[in-house]
């Protein structure tokens, strides 16, 4: 090969590597953000099964768990901003305030990420949670 060819080559291949390297970054970082309440439901489980999965086996409840749409359902046990509590065991935390008028003591379904346990409050928590479901 000559030294002519051996520089287009290089070229070339220097170019390839800088196209991809943007292609990626452009993927990573320039990405859409998941719009939770849009994708389907992976599990369905009341509140107390939930943090039950977590205290037996945390490994196994995270590998099944994480990072995936739940619906989730239970009394409401505390309330804040943009946050609830579900029977002691799971914090929701919601994109926005929630429309509907909830109060302590009902019970209500909603539909979030599940993003980790908390092992020194016991609690699963969830985020971009929406509200599927009320009964007072």
């Amino acid at each position: 090969m000559s030294k002519k060819n051996k520089r287009y080559f290089l070229m070339g291949f220097a170019a390839l590597v800088i196209l991809t390297a943007f292609v990626i970054y452009d993927r990573v970082f320039n990405a859409a953000p998941r719009e939770i309440a849009k994708e389907t439901t992976e599990f369905s489980i009341p509140a107390d099964n939930l943090q039950f999965h977590f205290a037996d086996n945390q490994a196994k409840a995270t590998a099944k768990y994480l990072n995936r749409v739940l619906e989730t359902s239970g009394s409401v046990t505390e309330l804040g901003t943009n946050t609830m509590v579900l029977e002691n065991r799971v914090q929701v935390y919601f994109l926005d305030n929630p429309e509907q008028d909830i109060s302590l003591g009902d019970t209500i379904s909603i539909k979030g990420r599940c993003v980790g346990f908390d092992e020194l409050l016991l609690l699963v928590k969830i985020d971009q949670a929406t509200t599927i479901k009320q009964n007072k």
